[in-house]
């Protein structure tokens, strides 16, 4: 008698391999996205912070990294684009806007990948709360924003950069 597998019994392995497989990568995907979406949250806290510090020295908000007196995270680029001055960090580009000159509450730090299925994050200065940004066709990027903000529907259900959770 001869020892050694079938090739219907390697078949069946390499298919269960495969079916296995197709199930824990969209999950094994997801959890990655969501952890390098969660890393950004202690860099934005310590931005707004950084942001209330001069407001409070200067009476406004900067719309530059150079300005505030942070210590920026290993890796992280400052570039100066026309418009504005932008932070490159890992898979991210984050930069200080004002979306009304006269308010002050309008003052906001805004982070987002290049990457599909991760969602945009934000935090205004003014505001004790963080708002994570999907597109509505990006399911992958909503339901990282479902999980990290505990919501089961969106707290801004509009915005131009998309659907906004609070959280």
């Amino acid at each position: 008698m001869k020892k050694g597998f079938t090739l219907i019994e390697l078949l069946v392995v390499v298919l269960i391999i495969g079916i296995l497989t197709a199930i824990a990568l969209p999950q094994y995907e997801k959890a990655v996205n969501k952890t390098r979406t969660m890393t950004l949250l202690p860099l934005l806290r310590s931005i707004s912070d950084a942001e209330q510090r001069y407001y409070m020295a200067n009476g406004t908000y900067t719309l530059s990294f150079s300005d505030l007196d942070i210590a920026m995270p290993a890796g992280a680029k400052l570039f100066q684009d026309t418009n504005y001055e932008s932070l490159a960090w890992q898979n991210f580009s984050c930069f200080l806007r004002a979306t009304s000159a006269d308010e002050r509450s309008s003052y906001s730090a805004y982070c987002y990948s290049k990457a599909s299925g991760v969602p945009k994050l934000e935090k205004y200065f003014a505001r004790s709360n963080f708002i994570c940004w999907a597109e509505s066709a990006d399911q992958k990027a909503l339901d990282i924003c479902y999980s990290i903000s505990g919501k089961t529907k969106p707290s801004l259900t509009t915005g131009t950069q998309g659907i906004g959770f609070y959280f």
